[in-house]
């Protein structure tokens, strides 16, 4: 069997469309089709059902999987091992970090760590979704983890330090005879129409209606630019914006906690960890914009 039609095999199981599939393996969507019918039509049995809904593994898929993850297992971690005894400082490295505004200030540093390594190439992914750090799918990650939470042991790394959220909203829309008096005021939400809003019982105004559902910070911070109402907010994403407030007398919540990580065999990789003391060297400047208790 070709590794590369094994490859689509595990893209479609974990994606479930040809879309999602190219997308990971950076073909295009006839590449994943052709590949599949090959392999199909090598092991002369169906794999996946095509339904409306996307692609549905058959039993002959499912059986066939455990073996395509181990190998894909074994040939990610000579990866790894290889990349981590690299001691050059050279080569490429993808960072995904939170996409957040407020991330900005690590833009500058990166920039001249560009120009003081010309020989390594960075690959910036912003995104909160995990990306898996043991598929290379990153190598280094800026994570945002629940306060208290501690990376798997397969992963290594700097604790940042806390971060803090709050309630903010923009300055115009509180009374300034009452500025505490928020009660006609709404939420924004982060969820979809009628699903639990869990953030609120970390607010002091948990009664409050919610309107809206906007799940990307950044959206959100426009949407309390442009006076859609209150929201929870880390308190980094809005430091330096004046024209949003903290609601006076809302508690600074310390919700979660921030970390650069790496998988445990790129320890050794010299420009891993180059950027890693970098990147902890930069977040201990803005400490106090990341915990504002």
């Amino acid at each position: 069997m070709d590794w590369d039609d094994m490859k689509v095999l595990l893209a479609l199981s974990r994606k479930g469309s040809a879309r999602g599939a190219a997308q990971e393996l950076g073909v295009s969507n006839s590449t994943i089709t052709r590949r599949l019918d090959d392999l199909e039509h090598h092991l002369q049995t169906q794999l996946f059902d095509r339904t409306p809904d996307g692609y549905r593994m058959t039993a002959a898929a499912e059986e066939l999987l455990p073996a395509a993850e181990h190998v894909e297992e074994l040939l990610l971690s000579a990866e790894r091992r290889i990349t981590g005894g690299d001691q050059h400082l050279e080569g490429s490295i993808r960072l995904t970090m939170p996409d957040v505004s407020g991330m900005g200030f690590l833009m500058k540093r990166l920039a001249l760590f560009a120009g003081e390594y010309p020989g390594i190439e960075l690959e910036l992914m912003p995104s909160f979704d995990p990306l898996d750090l043991s598929r290379r799918e990153a190598d280094i990650a800026i994570r945002v983890m629940p306060a208290g939470t501690k990376p798997p042991e397969y992963l290594i790394g700097r604790y940042l330090g806390p971060l803090t959220a709050s309630t903010y909203v923009h300055r115009d829309l509180l009374d300034p005879d009452v500025p505490d008096d928020v009660s006609r005021l709404t939420w924004i939400g982060k969820n979809t129409t009628g699903q639990k809003e869990d953030w609120l019982a970390d607010t002091d105004f948990p009664q409050h209606p919610v309107r809206h559902a906007i799940i990307n910070v950044n959206l959100l911070v426009d949407a309390i630019k442009n006076r859609m109402g209150m929201a929870y907010l880390p308190c980094f994403a809005v430091y330096d914006l004046p024209q949003i407030v903290r609601v006076p007398g809302s508690r600074v919540v310390h919700h979660s906690d921030m970390w650069v990580l790496t998988h445990k065999d790129l320890r050794l990789s010299a420009r891993m960890r180059v950027l890693r003391e970098l990147i902890a060297e930069e977040f201990a400047k803005i400490r106090g914009q990341l915990d504002t208790r």
